[in-house]
C-alpha cells in the first residue's frame, strides 16, 4: 500500500510498505481523507529530524477489518479517528492540560494518516474513534481533530456569549476557530492582511474583519466594541508586533490565546506592568482531548461549522508534495489528501 513515510536518507516520501496488521482490539482504516495541518508542515520543515515522525492526523475512512473483541465496529462503518490519547488520570489530565499528558503523545496511529491503511489501537478505538452518518461526506468528517483544536482553543479562552474575540490569521485554522466562536454566540473579528482570505470569512457570516494592512487597528477594534476594548484574543499567527498590538487592545481583565508557534523568535517582549495592573492573562493552547473532539463532531453535525468553503485543493497521495507547497505558500486555504 502507499504512504507517507520518513526515509531513512531524511525527510519524507511516498513509500510502498505492507499493511499493517491489526490485533485485539484495534481495528483496520481504509483512509478516504487525510488533511493537511500546520503541524505537518513543522515537521516536514525539518527534513533532518524526521526519523520516527508521523504525519497525517486528520482523516475519515471506512473499516476493512475489525481485530479480536470489537463490538463497537463493523466493516463498512464510516469512522474518523484523532492520534493521539491522554490518560485521563494524572496531573495533567486532571487539571485540564491533557496535551500535556506523558501518555498523549506516546500514543499514535499506523504508520500515518497520509496512508490507504491505518491502523487505529485499541485506546484510540474505545476513547477517540467517532462513528460517522452515511450524510456526512467523508472531507467533512477528516475536519474533526482540527475543529476538536478550535473548541478547545475557545473554551481555554472562557469564551462566553456577547463577548468580542480577536482571531489573528484567516488560515483554515483561524477560520475554524472564529466559526467556533460564533457558535459560542460570541462576535468573531478576524484579522488578516490578505484579502482573499477575510472575503472568504465574509461568505462564512464571519462579518466583522480588519485588514492591518490597511486599516488602524486600534480604531476599528475601537469602533466594534463600542469603546470597550476586545475581551479576548486567539492568535494562530504570533510575532512580537502581533502581541504587543492585541495586548494594547484588550480590555482589563482580557486574554491572550497563544495557538501557534511565533514567527520572529522564541523569546516576545511582554508589557508586564501592563499585564499586572489591568490583570491580563497570556496562555496556550495546544491540540484537542477526547471531549473536544466530540463536541466538534457535534457541531459539523448540526453544521454549525462550515469546513467544506475551507477546501481550496483535493490532491491524491501521489501529489503530497504538490500539496504541501500550495499551503506553505498560503496558495491553498486547506488541502485534502485522497488515496
Amino acid at each position: 500500500m502507499k504512504a507517507i513515510l520518513a526515509r531513512s536518507s531524511g525527510g519524507f516520501g511516498l513509500c510502498e510498505v505492507a499493511p499493517p496488521s491489526i490485533g485485539p482490539g484495534e481495528i483496520l482504516v481504509e483512509m478516504r481523507a487525510c488533511g493537511l495541518c500546520g503541524t505537518d508542515l513543522a515537521k516536514l520543515s525539518q527534513p533532518k529530524n524526521s526519523s520516527g515522525v508521523i504525519l497525517g492526523h486528520e482523516l475519515a475512512g471506512v473499516v476493512r477489518h475489525v481485530g479480536p473483541g470489537i463490538t463497537k465496529f463493523a466493516p463498512g462503518d464510516r469512522v474518523t479517528a484523532a492520534h493521539h490519547v491522554p490518560c485521563g488520570a494524572c496531573w495533567a489530565c486532571r487539571h485540564g492540560n491533557e496535551s500535556m499528558c506523558p501518555q498523549f503523545k506516546a500514543t499514535n496511529i499506523d504508520p500515518c494518516g497520509f496512508a490507504e491503511l491505518i491502523r487505529i489501537p485499541r485506546l484510540h478505538v474505545e476513547q477517540v474513534t467517532i462513528p460517522v452518518p452515511d450524510e456526512m461526506p467523508f472531507e467533512v468528517a477528516s475536519f474533526t481533530e482540527p475543529l476538536a483544536c478550535a473548541v478547545r482553543a475557545v473554551e481555554r479562552s472562557q469564551v462566553l456569549p456577547g463577548d468580542r474575540i480577536a482571531v489573528v490569521g484567516g488560515g483554515g485554522m483561524g477560520l475554524l476557530i472564529a466559526q467556533t466562536v460564533a457558535a459560542r454566540e460570541a462576535v468573531p473579528i478576524l484579522l488578516d492582511i490578505s484579502e482573499a482570505r477575510l472575503a472568504l470569512a465574509r461568505t462564512l457570516q464571519l462579518t466583522a474583519t480588519i485588514n492591518p494592512a490597511r486599516e488602524d487597528v486600534s480604531r476599528r477594534v475601537a469602533e466594534l466594541t463600542d469603546g470597550g476594548g476586545l475581551d479576548g484574543a486567539i492568535l494562530t499567527v504570533v510575532s512580537e508586533k502581533i502581541l504587543v498590538q492585541m495586548q494594547q487592545v484588550l480590555r482589563p481583565g482580557g486574554r491572550i490565546n497563544i495557538f501557534a508557534g511565533p514567527t520572529d523568535g522564541p523569546r516576545l517582549a511582554v508589557d508586564l506592568a501592563d499585564l499586572f495592573y489591568r490583570e491580563l492573562a497570556i496562555f496556550s493552547t495546544y491540540s484537542s482531548t477526547p471531549a473536544t473532539l466530540a463536541k466538534a463532531f457535534e457541531l459539523l453535525a448540526r453544521n454549525r461549522v462550515r469546513v467544506e468553503p475551507l477546501i481550496s485543493h483535493r490532491l491524491p497521495l501521489d501529489a503530497f508534495h504538490e500539496g504541501v507547497e500550495l499551503q506553505r505558500t498560503g496558495m491553498a486555504t486547506k488541502v485534502i489528501f485522497h488515496p
